[in-house]
C-alpha cells in the first residue's frame, strides 16, 4: 500500500500540495478493514468524501485506488493498492 497525505493550498480552492508519502506492506485483513463497505459509510457519515477506484487485477475485481477527504475539505488521504 502507498499512502500520500495531501494538504488544501491556501492559494486555490481545489488543489493540494503533497505533504508526504509512505509505502508499508498490509495484511489481506488489514485491506478489507480499509476497503470495505462499512468504513466508507461511516466517513460519509462524518460529512467526508469517500472514493474508491476499482480495476481489474490478478486476484480479481478489486478497489485499488481509495481517495479519501476530510469533513473540513482541508486533508485529502490517497491509499494505493499493489498486489503480489
Amino acid at each position: 500500500m502507498i499512502k500520500t497525505s495531501l494538504v488544501k493550498n491556501p492559494d486555490t480552492k481545489t488543489t493540494y500540495i503533497v505533504e508526504g508519502q509512505k509505502t508499508e506492506q498490509i495484511t489481506k485483513e488489514n485491506y478489507k478493514n480499509i476497503v470495505s463497505k462499512d468504513t466508507q459509510k461511516w466517513f460519509r457519515n462524518l460529512g467526508g468524501s469517500e472514493t474508491a477506484k476499482r480495476t481489474y487485477t490478478s486476484r480479481g475485481y478489486l478497489i485499488t485506488k481509495l481517495t479519501s477527504i476530510s469533513p473540513d475539505r482541508q486533508n485529502k488521504s490517497i491509499y494505493q493498492f499493489k498486489f503480489k
